[in-house]
Formats: C-alpha cells, sequence, structure tokens
C-alpha cells in the first residue's frame, strides 16, 4: 500500500489544478486541516485550504474505488442538490469550484460550522439540532420532489436474505452473524404496514450520516452525496437517524419496539414535516438501515468501531423486541 504522504503530495498537486482553474492563486493558500481514510476499501483525502483573504475551500480527491463514472454522477448529484437549494434561506449545499473527474477530485467552498454530530456531543439538548437537521433534509427533499409511489419492501427484505445466504455459505462474514440472521428473519414482519404505502419520491442524498452535515449558527449545509437516482425520502431519514442514534443517542431512552430514541425521533419531525413521524416506510427502513450497518461493521475493526458495534447490537435488541 503506498504511503500516506504520497497521498498528501497528490493532494496538493491535484489543488494546484483545480484552484488554478476556478481563479484561486494556490501560492495564497495554506493547508489548514486534512482527513484522511486508507483502508482496503477505500483512499481518499479531504483538504481545507484556507487563502489569505479569510476565504477557505476544500479538496477532495478519491484514490479508491477508482469508478470515474460514478464519481461523475455524484459529482452531478451533488450540482443538482446546491441548484435545488439556491437561494433557500438557512439550507444549502456547497458550491464545486472546480472538477477534474478523470482524478476523481474536485474543490469546493467551504461550510462553516461544526458537523451535526460533534454539535451533540457538544451539548445536552439534541432538539434544536434534530430539528435543524430535519429541516434540511426537508427543504433538499422539498425541493426535489417527483410524487408518490406504493412503496415495495420485499427488494429489501430479499436483499438482507441474500445477505444472510452469502454468510451462511462462507462467502460473506458478519460480527454476531447468528444474531444478524435472526433479526433478518424478523425484519418481514415490518413489511406489511410499508407493503403499498404511497410514499413520497425525491432526490436522495445516498450518505446522510452526521458528519456529513455542517451547521452554522444561520446556516445548515451538507456534503459527499452518494445517490443519482430519485427514492423514497425514508432511506435518507433513516440513514440520518441511525447515525445519530448509533453515535451520540442516548440508548437508555430507547424503549422496547423502538429504533431511535422518541424524544429525538419527535424532535427531527417537528423540521421534517414532508411525511409525518408515524410513516411506515421510515420505520420499516430505519429497521433496515440497522442491519445494513450492522454488515458494515467490520470484523477487526478500530476501537470506535468496536464502542458502535455494541451500540448497534443494543439498538437492534430494542427496535426488534
Amino acid at each position: 500500500m503506498p504511503p500516506v504522504d504520497d497521498l498528501k503530495t497528490k493532494g496538493f498537486q491535484i489543488f494546484e489544478r483545480l484552484a488554478a482553474k476556478a481563479g484561486i492563486a494556490p501560492e495564497t493558500c495554506t493547508c489548514g486541516a486534512e482527513w484522511i481514510k486508507d483502508d482496503s476499501n477505500q483512499r481518499q483525502i479531504v483538504q481545507r485550504y484556507d487563502g489569505r483573504d479569510g476565504a477557505s475551500v476544500v479538496l477532495k480527491h478519491v484514490a479508491r474505488p477508482w469508478d470515474t463514472d460514478r464519481f461523475t454522477a455524484m459529482l452531478a448529484a451533488h450540482q443538482a442538490a446546491c441548484d435545488a437549494l439556491d437561494g433557500v434561506p438557512g439550507y444549502s449545499v456547497p458550491q464545486i469550484l472546480a472538477a477534474d473527474p478523470g482524478q476523481q477530485a474536485y474543490l469546493m467552498r467551504f461550510a462553516k460550522g461544526d458537523t451535526f454530530l460533534d454539535l451533540c456531543r457538544q451539548r445536552e439538548d439534541h432538539a434544536p439540532l434534530l430539528r435543524r437537521a430535519g429541516g434540511w433534509l426537508a427543504a433538499f427533499h422539498g425541493a426535489t420532489l417527483q410524487g408518490t409511489h406504493p412503496f415495495q419492501p420485499r427488494f429489501m427484505v430479499n436483499h438482507l436474505h441474500r445477505l444472510v445466504a452469502r454468510v451462511e455459505s462462507g462467502a460473506r462474514r458478519i460480527n454476531g452473524k447468528q444474531r444478524f440472521a435472526a433479526y433478518v428473519g424478523r425484519i418481514a414482519d415490518y413489511a406489511p404496514q410499508a407493503q403499498g404505502h404511497a410514499g413520497q419520491i425525491a432526490a436522495k442524498h445516498g450518505d446522510l450520516n452526521g458528519y456529513n452535515l455542517v451547521m452554522a449558527p444561520d446556516e445548515t449545509a451538507a456534503f459527499d452525496f452518494s445517490a443519482t437516482t430519485p427514492s423514497p425520502v425514508g432511506y435518507d431519514i433513516a440513514r440520518l437517524l441511525q447515525s445519530y442514534t448509533q453515535m451520540v443517542g442516548d440508548l437508555d431512552a430507547l424503549p422496547k419496539g423502538h429504533s431511535v430514541p422518541p424524544a429525538a425521533w419527535d424532535a427531527f419531525f417537528e423540521g421534517y414535516t414532508l411525511v409525518p413521524p408515524d410513516d411506515p416506510t421510515v420505520h420499516f427502513l430505519t429497521r433496515v438501515q440497522i442491519l445494513t450497518d450492522w454488515n458494515r461493521i467490520q470484523e477487526h475493526g478500530s476501537i470506535a468501531n468496536v464502542m458502535r458495534f455494541e451500540r448497534i447490537k443494543k439498538i437492534a435488541r430494542q427496535a426488534f423486541a
């Protein structure tokens, strides 16, 4: 595996080219912060460059996985979301200033503020933050609504059963595979309520975890879009609410039969008004998201992953009780 320093060097070289393309003199900028992910599945770098004029920009370069068609589609999804929220007070998507799909890299404006999850860790009362998160997602979905469509839960049920079959055959390894299979066996119990429900369809963020949502006093912004096709709005809702619950939610306040602490659920839906809090597709997809995240936890991960896995198991016990 190439050393991390090579990734930093490549990032700076790409920044110089994209900054010049965006009309920014690269020599007037310094790297103020950077974040690197380097494992068997992903190799990428995100760098914040601060200009002498006080303005900052962010470079993202993805070295792995290499799929320029997919990367180009994700850039298009980001730009479409930026256009959709253009002029919407308080909610935004950072503007892309320059891009090089051939290098899987782009330069965007820096979104000031702290991530949703970091703010939750700093405060005891999460309700105002959850309302703001719901407000941003409602603005994004509301600006890209494409009507309703009968929901078909069998696709996710079948997908999870195929995953269990791969585990049982040895083709896939999952921590706690017996308990995981038992919960998958129960997911169909929650499908009838969602079957055929006329759910709202809109553009999909695709990876709306709590680190991809940034809040400043007067602005909430999101980035790192990964979806390219419209979908039921419940997918983004489930992703965000499970990210919150797994990382910072009060699990002592999680009753049996619930996948998210009730107070957090209610606060989010005070901000998100496109579907009601009892929407059956959201309840179904939130349980699907628990199992999806369980599947993604690596067998030999970091201490943070181990701790998150313990929380996922507790959430699953309550949600499927």
